[in-house]
């Protein structure tokens, strides 16, 4: 029998890896689920936080032991270098657990139709039963402008549009002049929409995931180059810390830390140096000419484990049952061509505020 598949996408930190949290703890019991995310930089934390979820998930009585699987694919986005690592992934579940369900979670500044075309490929098609496109978008985001050159406005429009069902996520934290416009730029799409739902903390309905499929998409208006692929830069020790790893294309880079070191599993991050750290993030981002675009990290902090992020000015710090090392990342638009030369500055700026937010704890 084949296996239902779904693809989830949206743009930066709209929600989508929460939403299939809330999936997940949907799923029928006895059924194997399976998701595939895939992280822009080197540095995994999505696909961490998913899989300890479904651990959780399983273990709480939602279908037993083990039915859940999570494959990250990181370092670039899964709609580039002709989506090997995409098909690499899904023979390589579909032949270890043959699952009822697989969500596929692109990157944020992924296109999805070259990710559909892959998955309607000959020697996928068999396998897999194509659902509902989800596209989670964040309905406080400023609206494309007419005539806007910013490559990353096409990746959002683009997402919104190959979508079956959008879901308006945080609508806790748009006001209602802004949530209309959003609704009213959504629905003028075409094809039309099978549905626009509201969500907070990406809380939606499963059955969702089975609403009927356009028989017609649109031409990408943008999208990455055809065989783009991402460089990934060696990975440096960063002294006190662990390990930093970069990668970047034309259009975005990744800048991330493994906290390995000795300092870092002796003792824990101070959370209010953090939190100031993650408010500070986006201005010293860009007095190195850049954008950031997103900031994550999973830290285990005096105030607990935590999952902290930064997205469209918002900083946000929940719990998280987590038990590896530490871990950073952000990612940002320093202009085509221009990528490279940041990392390295925007690093060595940022380390000595994390080292201070382990010293200041050490030192107690």
């Amino acid at each position: 029998m084949a296996t239902r598949c779904n693809l989830i996408t949206g743009f930066l930190g709209a929600g989508k890896t929460t939403l299939i949290r809330q999936l997940l703890s949907q799923r029928p019991a006895g059924e194997r689920w399976a998701v595939i995310v895939n992280e822009f930089g080197v540095v995994g934390i999505d696909g961490t936080t998913l899989a300890v979820h479904g651990d959780d998930a399983s273990a709480a009585g939602t279908g037993g032991q083990g039915q859940v699987e999570v494959r990250e694919v990181a370092g670039g986005c899964i709609c580039c270098a002709a989506n090997v690592p995409l098909r690499v992934a899904i023979t390589d579940v579909l032949r270890r657990i043959r699952p009822d369900r697989l969500l596929v979670e692109p990157s944020g500044l992924g296109h999805p139709a070259a990710i559909l075309a892959t998955l309607a490929e000959p020697g996928l098609a068999k396998a897999l039963l194509i659902g509902a496109v989800i596209c989670v978008a964040d309905p406080s985001r400023r609206l494309p402008r007419a005539g806007s050159t910013d490559p990353l406005d096409d990746t959002w429009n683009d997402q919104l549009a190959m979508s079956d069902v959008v879901v308006a996520n945080k609508r806790d934290l748009v006001d209602e002049p802004g949530y209309e416009a959003f609704l009213a730029y959504a629905g003028d799409l075409y094809p039309p929409k099978q549905a626009i739902v509201a969500a907070v903390e990406g809380r939606i309905q499963a059955d969702l995931l089975d609403a009927p499929r356009a028989r017609w998409r649109p031409a990408l208006v943008g999208g990455h180059a055809r065989g783009t692929e991402v460089g990934i830069a060696p990975s440096v020790h960063a002294a006190g810390l662990g390990t930093r790893h970069a990668a970047n294309t034309h259009e975005a880079a990744s800048l991330g830390w493994m906290f390995t070191d000795a300092a870092c599993t002796r003792t824990t991050f101070d959370a209010d140096r953090i939190d100031r750290l993650m408010m500070r993030l986006a201005p010293l981002v860009s007095s190195f000419g850049a954008r950031l675009l997103r900031a994550k990290g999973a830290l285990r902090t005096d105030h607990g484990t935590r999952l902290i992020e930064w997205s469209s000015g918002r900083v946000r710090s929940s719990p998280l049952a987590f038990d590896g090392p530490s871990r950073f990342e952000l990612l940002f638009d320093a202009g085509t061509g221009n990528h490279g030369a940041a990392i390295n500055p925007i690093a060595e700026a940022i380390e000595p505020s994390l080292r201070d937010a382990l010293d200041i704890i050490a030192s107690r």
